[in-house]
């Protein structure tokens, strides 16, 4: 946790940020100064230490950190509850070795779930990687450095699909084991008689058993897509309902899973941009799949109309 942060003077009026409303840019010099952040600029930083710090709603935080990824001054991951500041380490530049090493043990502590949920990171990692390999470092530099490589090796846009991969598979094999029943310990039904009751040799009779259901190979899409339908104030659907609706858009819709996330996605954003998200107005999933006007919206935000 570093003691205090530093603020260009070019911060008051370069243009990105006199075009933000007065909370925006409170926000953007709290976080560039906050005691909570670090050398990097990637650091946890739950909603609700905002909201305390600044004495503000949680609404008023939703709508500032919106304001300020959409200009492209922050980045922000709902999961883990990271932000980061794309330009910090460019505005703060080290001046010596020891800098250099703090920066790196910094960034190979970064957990691998901010790297998945938010992949704009990697850019961001792979810059300071590549300054610091300009210097001329010490043994444990060099280590660093070597550690740094591999995390960024592993969250590179083909190990990400790899990942994907693997879980989607992993998610259909234990679907498929929920639905398997091993034959030798079913149970004979109340009432109902062994074939092999009073017989001398023991052998079973014909065993009548429901075949084993085969998996969906859309689950592991919808569950991604569920996963990531923006939040509401109260229940946002029932989930068997829309997971019916979702197979059948792709299957006689013409659909896709990547279409339909590529769409959600964008339907997410556009309740980030107006402020809307965790209240009554986002739609709940079953409406919003009903009606094919949704999916093929662009969800795009006109600024300055009223």
């Amino acid at each position: 946790m570093k003691g205090f942060g530093k603020v260009s003077g070019q911060f008051w009026i370069s243009d990105d940020i006199q075009s933000l409303s007065d909370k925006a840019k409170l926000l953007a010099l709290y976080l560039l100064t906050t005691g909570h952040g670090n050398l990097i600029g990637i650091f946890r930083m739950p909603k609700g230490y905002i909201a305390a710090d600044l004495n503000w709603d949680e609404p008023s935080v939703e709508r500032a950190i919106t304001e300020l990824t959409t200009s492209g001054f922050l980045l922000a991951s709902e999961h883990c509850h990271y932000i980061c500041i794309p330009q910090f380490m460019e505005h703060n530049p080290v001046d010596n070795i020891t800098q250099i090493d703090a920066r790196l043990k910094l960034l190979v502590r970064l957990p691998e779930s901010l790297l998945e949920d938010l992949p704009e990171v990697t850019s961001v990692i792979q810059r300071a990687v590549s300054k610091a390999s300009d210097y001329r470092g010490s043994k444990q530099t060099d280590v660093l450095l070597k550690t740094a490589r591999e995390m960024l090796g592993k969250c590179s846009a083909e190990s990400r699909l790899e990942n994907k991969r693997n879980r989607e598979e992993e998610n259909k094999r234990n679907i498929y084991k929920t639905y398997v029943q091993s034959d030798d310990r079913t149970p004979p039904r109340t009432g109902e008689v062994p074939s092999s009751a009073g017989s001398t040799t023991e052998q079973p009779g014909p065993v009548t058993q429901k075949p084993a259901e085969k998996p969906d190979e859309l689950s592991a899409d919808f569950e991604q897509w569920w996963t990531n339908f923006p939040k509401r104030e109260g229940k946002k659907g029932y989930k068997q309902k829309t997971f019916n609706k979702y197979r059948k858009l792709i299957r006689q819709g013409g659909f896709t899973p990547e279409q339909l996330l590529a769409n959600l996605m964008a339907y997410r954003r556009y309740c980030n941009e107006t402020g809307t998200t965790g209240t009554q107005y986002v739609m709940t999933t079953e409406p919003y799949l009903n009606n094919t006007d949704n999916l093929t919206n662009l969800w795009t935000v006109v600024h300055g109309i009223i």
